[in-house]
């Protein structure tokens, strides 16, 4: 099939930022039920929807503490700058929040639009955070519909690029034109066993090295 165009499909923890961003806040402001709600993740009894949603709804903080949290201790692959610059088309889809990516990237002066990325909502009232899933997968497991993003940028005309390394982003690897997967990371053995098309890689400059 010919494209016309190109788009990177991004996910945002772990493979933008070098750790989990809903971790992070959880671990400076509610460590005991991160730990918790952890273990009932590792055990199979919450799904990454419920993990974001219970943990980010956990938070008695405000909207600027929020992201204060973020900008002091959520690092990223900083030639991930690079890329934004680069002209590349891109979107970035996180199972997480819009605010988590949005403020982490503030920390190293990348503003980006909300149109610029497929995220659940916040809603603030005081210290009350509600989350508002505005891209739900239909199985209402993931908490943001990845698979989906993909395929209506392939019924548009596009060639998808998907980047990620975990769990979230299994459904749309499957479906994208080509994969990129942080390197040493699980997606790297779900790729390999289910014969999808990919590549690893350590850092943004790589990819603007290749595409």
């Amino acid at each position: 099939m010919w494209y016309k165009k190109r788009i990177f499909l991004i996910d945002f923890d772990r493979t933008i930022s070098n750790e989990d961003s809903t971790d992070v806040l959880l671990e400076t402001h509610n460590p005991e039920f991160k730990k918790d709600l952890r273990k009932r993740y590792k055990a199979g009894k919450v799904t990454i929807r419920q993990f974001i949603k219970e943990g980010l709804s956990s938070l008695n903080i405000t909207k600027d503490e929020y992201i204060k949290t973020l900008q002091e201790k959520v690092t990223i692959d900083e030639s991930f700058k690079d890329f934004v610059k680069s002209g590349l088309e891109f979107r970035i889809v996180s199972a997480g929040s819009r605010l988590n990516v949005q403020g982490s990237l503030l920390g190293y002066g990348i503003d980006l639009p909300d149109e610029k990325i497929i995220s659940n909502d916040l809603k603030f009232d005081g210290n009350k955070i509600t989350v508002e899933n505005l891209f739900l997968d239909k199985e209402k497991i993931y908490g943001v519909d990845k698979k989906e993003a993909v395929e209506k940028f392939k019924k548009q005309g596009y060639e998808v690029i998907y980047v990620g390394d975990g769990p979230s982003d299994y459904r749309a690897m499957e479906v994208a034109d080509f994969v990129l997967v942080r390197k040493g990371t699980r997606a790297v053995k779900f790729c390999s066993e289910n014969g999808i098309n990919f590549r690893e890689f350590e850092s943004f400059s790589e990819i603007l090295k290749t595409f």
